[in-house]
């Protein structure tokens, strides 16, 4: 009703108070979307809830958007492309056919999912009183069984008794019986072995100065083969070097273990000789490489491609830029690592640009444009690091709740040079504590930050950049990692 005037006169029209109330109740627009052909609109959620079960697709639940599950909804009812119009957040239905016909269809569906809940039902049913009338029936068989093989042991306990009787009389006789010859057999049988006996120990005597010839003779000859192997290999060694794994094969075979031993034994040797050549940076270069790769290798795809890459561990040069010298001063202890990473913000996904120095004790995170310390942690406040088997450079700093800084939670950093930087951690976390570093390499792990955990996703993607990963929110507590 809309009102031509405030004092409800008759023949007195307003035309300012009439348009406002034209605008409030939305006469304008049902006249753009009559005027369009359109004889029906709603909100994409109301419309997707109410006509979800149509399409195998979107029942009984649709987690993406609304939008999205209407199209699949709506493209799966094979409507012509001129019936419908897709707003920005409503449906538009041009033909009012087309509109009962949905309403007709979700009917007959609502009818099919009543009978199908009701088929449910009464196969529970039947199946709890069958379920009960058999444990009923189980249970009366067990107590008849029981009963009438209590009768039946009885019975066959005193037939048992009497044949017991019987048999034990009867055995007794035979073994009475078997005693008395087993006793002329074993005096018959004494006065055989005595005179076997010393008939064995005349044979014995005479061929006793010929028994050890053969015994001596065998080891004679082992003595020599085994002399002559030796003699052989020492003229025969392989090369010193570490790559060559050649070794002359066993003349026989029952040196052949002997062979493999002296292999293995050879090989060490060389292997110890060339570490005790090489120079302290050198061995802790090459003890850096192999602990990347029992903590990487056939697990993350980027660890091949850091294999051409050498292990410089002060990619800043703290030393040589005076903008760095308080950086270098905040760090007391050795300096194990110094690097550039990228910061991801908890907040929207973005990345800020961090200096990372990690030294035998800490780990600090720096303002590149300040070169002022943003965050120092202790290497005890780590609890375990998560990273993707993906070749990029994400990875996932996870704090105790206990420490120093662990009210602001975990961190999430990218780095270009993520393989030497969580070696790196590693080696020194476990010299400073002796225990091992957690390492999960996943693509999907929990982290905690102030306002609760999150639950983070990795997905490979052509979509992001190859500069390094995408990371999205998807709510306020999932976020997703796009990496190329």
């Amino acid at each position: 009703c809309i009102k031509p005037n405030d004092t409800k006169s008759a023949m007195v029209f307003t035309p300012e108070l009439v348009l406002a109330q034209v605008r409030y109740l939305g006469l304008l627009e049902n006249v753009r979307v009559r005027r369009a052909g359109y004889a029906f609109r709603q909100l994409y959620g109301p419309f997707l809830q109410r006509y979800k079960m149509l399409n195998p697709q979107t029942w009984p639940r649709w987690d993406r958007g609304d939008r999205e599950g209407t199209e699949v909804l709506l493209a799966g009812l094979e409507y012509p492309a001129e019936e419908l119009a897709f707003g920005h957040t409503k449906i538009f239905i041009r033909s009012p056919r087309t509109l009962f016909d949905l309403e007709r269809r979700r009917q007959e569906r609502v009818a099919q999912l009543a009978t199908l809940i009701q088929k449910m039902f009464r196969g529970w049913r039947c199946r709890t009183q069958y379920q009960l009338m058999r444990k009923s029936q189980i249970l009366i068989s067990a107590w008849y069984r029981g009963h009438r093989q209590k009768n039946r042991y009885k019975q066959m306990k005193r037939s048992a008794l009497i044949l017991q009787a019987y048999a034990r009389g009867w055995k007794s006789r035979r073994l009475l019986r078997e005693l008395k010859s087993q006793c002329r057999r074993h005096a018959a049988a004494t006065t055989i072995a005595a005179h076997w006996r010393g008939y064995q120990a005349r044979r014995t005597y005479r061929k006793y100065f010929r028994s050890s010839a053969s015994t001596c003779l065998a080891n004679f000859i082992y003595r020599r083969l085994v002399h002559k192997y030796l003699v052989e290999l020492a003229k025969n060694l392989p090369p010193l070097s570490v790559t060559d794994r050649t070794w002359p094969p066993a003349p026989y075979r029952f040196l052949a273990n002997t062979n493999q031993e002296l292999k293995n034994i050879f090989y060490h040797w060389k292997c110890k000789k060339y570490r005790d050549q090489l120079p302290a940076s050198r061995r802790a270069q090459l003890q850096a490489r192999l602990c990347a790769s029992e903590l990487f290798k056939d697990k993350k795809t980027l660890y091949p491609k850091s294999l051409q890459q050498p292990f410089r561990g002060e990619y800043l040069g703290l030393k040589q830029n005076p903008k760095y010298q308080k950086l270098h001063a905040v760090a007391k202890d050795k300096l194990v690592l110094a690097d550039s990473v990228r910061k991801v913000n908890r907040a929207n996904g973005k990345t800020v640009p961090r200096l990372l120095l990690l030294t035998t004790e800490h780990l600090i995170l720096a303002d590149p444009k300040a070169a002022q310390p943003k965050t120092v942690l202790s290497l005890t406040d780590i609890r375990g690091i998560s990273v993707t088997r993906f070749s990029d450079g994400f990875l996932a700093l996870h704090l105790k709740e206990v420490s120093t800084v662990g009210a602001k939670g975990d961190f999430l950093l990218v780095s270009d040079h993520l393989i030497e930087l969580v070696t790196r951690l590693y080696q020194t976390f476990k010299a400073n504590t002796g225990q091992a570093l957690p390492l999960h390499i996943t693509d999907r792990f929990s982290t905690r930050f102030p306002k609760g955990n999150m639950s983070i996703t990795v997905v490979e993607s052509p979509k992001a950049s190859t500069n390094g990963p995408v990371c999205k929110k998807k709510g306020s507590n999932k976020m997703e990692v796009l990496v190329y």
